[in-house]
């Protein structure tokens, strides 16, 4: 894999790993709403998330298909409107079922360059 893909990915994970981080000692989606920094921190690297997954070359997506590439694009009207309004609760959904998943394929796939 390209070195510039590579770093790319890394990105993608660190942003991940950062949301992981930020919330670990919240419990829902109201106390998240209720830690404006926290929030906010958030809904940046979920930004990032998104304009990473579009960066990232097709022809990587698809030789490393073990990755669901596509849940990122298909999650994202959910988590972000058109106008980067948030839905906290989608967004701590998404946080606690998808990303530790997501976050661990990433790994995965990391571990093997």
């Amino acid at each position: 894999m390209e070195e510039q893909e590579l770093q790319k990915i890394r990105a993608l994970y660190n942003a991940l790993d950062k949301i992981q981080k930020f919330t670990e000692d919240i419990n829902n989606a109201k106390e998240l709403l209720a830690n404006p920094l926290i929030w906010d921190a958030v809904k940046m690297n979920l930004v990032l998330v998104a304009e990473l997954d579009q960066k990232i070359a097709p022809e990587i997506k698809e030789n490393y298909n073990s990755v669901p590439w596509n849940k990122i694009r298909e999650n994202r009207p959910h988590i972000v409107s058109e106008f980067l309004g948030f839905d906290a609760d989608e967004v701590w959904k998404a946080i606690t079922e998808k990303l530790p998943e997501f976050k661990k394929q990433l790994e995965e796939l990391l571990v093997k360059f």
